[in-house]
């Protein structure tokens, strides 16, 4: 079996093709141009591995709670891969609108800590730093994520202007857990 050739080769006229469960290729996953054929881990999320065949490229999703193993190239138990991947996530300010009394721009970005790709379609849940909820969202391609909270909050005013801790839970066995808290102002 033969393994692409770098990480430049979709770049250089790989097709990137979709299959059930799948999400677009990138040029650092690996190569699949030049007609190579097997499959390559995804770089940015191991739940995913890269399918090469004939110079197309489809990232195809493991089974749920599965991710890939390079060494045997199937998916498997995550405690039988590899132990779980730190994650690091990041949050900016958010403001305060006083009329309606609701939050703008609560935002996050959760990634796998050693690369520099965002996780996504990981559920991130923010929440004062008492604990008490403010909005939920999911994670785009990037790893970003964003909600406003809806007007007229019944949270006290002084627990809201202490900040906002945006909380990605992690997946059992896959990846830990990444929590990062970021000022709220007036707007």
């Amino acid at each position: 079996m033969r393994i692409g050739k770098g990480l430049a080769a979709l770049a250089a006229g790989a097709v990137v093709a979709l299959g059930t469960g799948a999400s677009p290729a990138t040029a650092a996953e690996g190569s699949c141009a030049g007609g190579a054929t097997g499959r390559l881990p995804r770089v940015q999320d191991q739940r995913f591995y890269v399918q090469c065949g004939g110079g197309i490229a489809t990232v195809t999703a493991c089974p749920p709670g599965q991710v890939y193993a390079p060494a045997l190239q199937v998916c498997d138990l995550p405690g039988q891969v590899r132990p779980a991947v730190a994650t690091l996530a990041t949050a900016g300010p958010a403001k305060l609108n006083g009329l309606l009394f609701g939050v703008k721009n609560l935002s996050t970005t959760v990634r796998i800590a050693d690369a520099p790709a965002g996780l996504d379609g990981v559920p991130v849940t923010f929440t004062t730093l008492g604990g008490r909820i403010l909005c939920t969202a999911v994670t785009d391609q990037f790893g970003a994520a964003r909600c406003d909270t809806p007007a007229r909050l019944t949270i006290p005013l002084d627990e809201i202007l202490r900040g906002y801790r945006a909380n990605y839970a992690g997946i059992a066995g896959i990846y830990l857990p990444a929590a990062a808290t970021a000022p709220v102002s007036l707007l």
